[in-house]
């Protein structure tokens, strides 16, 4: 009996160090799962951090802020003798002569030496009597694709904010080769450089899609490696405008809208920003409904009050809808007015640069 409870007694305790032994293992192998998965997500942060920062490094002594005495916009050096790209509506109607600032507060004066042909939005510059600045190089044609991620470097809103650096990612390439982001941009950053992570100019950073408030909406165009290489050889033959050659896009002013139910018919396009604005007069504590429908996209609505402030009229949104409600796709708002004054309607679609036909219309409830 005793040698048989001795035997159970010692069967018993090999298999309670076998078990406490195999949770030990289990325990040691997940802690060290744990630490490795963390290991690798710190790697790859780190790693996305140094390119970041590699890309910083090489190209920002290399961009510049364009000044005119009126206002001001980005550029690029592309030669070690001075040439710099920029947009052409940042110098449309320059003195001949105008500034450009680089990270290091040096400022040197720059020749408006010719515009793109044709209606591109490009123009070059040239410092004189410069042999060695740093320079940018550009990528090779077609080396985007949608996905990439992408840096954008210039001095958006004010001078002061030069040398300013965000990131994202190419989200569309349009048929014309232009290179849609979301890397935020804003006024100022026209003609800075759209970089890949090996610094290399993929773009030049040109317009975005803003609300009335100006609040940038993750929309951002730029022009194509392929055309600024086009338009660099243009410059080196000569072959250049003396003036812009943009064609003056029609000016689309905010349309009036009376809150009488009356239907208005009109459409989302380019030439728009596939943006429409409407402005009407409200009052205190006024119950509105405002709907959008249309048949070929999906439409999106927003209700901005107008506001006076020691800067201008501040556009303060009020509410936004996007759908109607569950399976209708079309968008209606339903408020009522927190003062007397001017409100901007914002019609526009959820998917952003899509185009269509649509019918608004506007009525005060009682």
């Amino acid at each position: 009996m005793n040698g048989k409870l001795f035997r159970f007694s010692g069967l018993s305790l090999c298999i309670l160090f076998n078990l406490l032994t195999v949770t030990a293992v289990e325990q040691l192998l997940s802690d060290r799962g744990n630490k490795l998965a963390y290991s690798n997500r710190a790697i790859a942060q780190t790693a996305e951090e140094q390119i970041a920062r590699s890309v910083y490094k090489k190209v920002s002594p290399a961009v510049v802020t364009v000044k005119d005495g009126r206002g001001h916009g980005s550029g690029f050096v592309v030669s070690q003798d001075g040439l710099i790209v920029t947009n052409a509506h940042v110098v449309e109607g320059s003195p001949s002569v105008v500034t450009v600032e680089f990270k290091d507060g040096k400022q040197l004066p720059a020749d408006v030496m010719g515009f793109a042909k044709g209606g591109l939005d490009l123009a070059v510059l040239k410092i004189h009597n410069q042999k060695n600045l740093r320079t940018i190089a550009l990528a090779s044609n077609g080396s985007t694709e949608v996905g990439d991620r992408v840096f954008a470097l210039g001095s958006p809103l004010d001078p002061e904010f030069k040398d300013t650096f965000t990131q994202g990612n190419i989200t569309r390439i349009n048929n014309d080769g232009e290179v849609q982001h979301n890397a935020p941009i804003y006024g100022g950053n026209s003609g800075g450089p759209l970089l890949n992570s090996k610094a290399e100019v993929i773009g030049v950073n040109t317009s975005i899609i803003g609300s009335p408030g100006k609040l940038n909406t993750g929309m951002n165009f730029s022009i194509p490696v392929s055309n600024i290489r086009s338009f660099i050889a243009a410059a080196s033959k000569k072959d250049l405008s003396t003036v812009s050659t943009l064609t003056k896009p029609q000016q689309r002013e905010f349309t009036a809208i009376s809150l009488n139910g009356q239907i208005i018919n009109d459409k989302l396009t380019k030439d728009n920003s596939f943006v429409n604005l409407y402005v009407f007069r409200g009052k205190t504590a006024q119950k509105v409904v405002i709907e959008m429908t249309s048949k070929s996209m999906n439409p999106a609505l927003a209700l901005y009050q107008l506001v006076e402030t020691s800067e201008g009229n501040q556009a303060n949104k009020i509410v936004e809808n996007d759908d109607r409600g569950a399976g209708d796709f079309n968008s209606r708002i339903a408020t009522t007015l927190p003062a007397d004054g001017i409100y901007v309607i914002e019609a526009k679609s959820s998917a952003g640069s899509q185009s269509g036909d649509y019918s608004l219309q506007a009525i005060v409830k009682p």
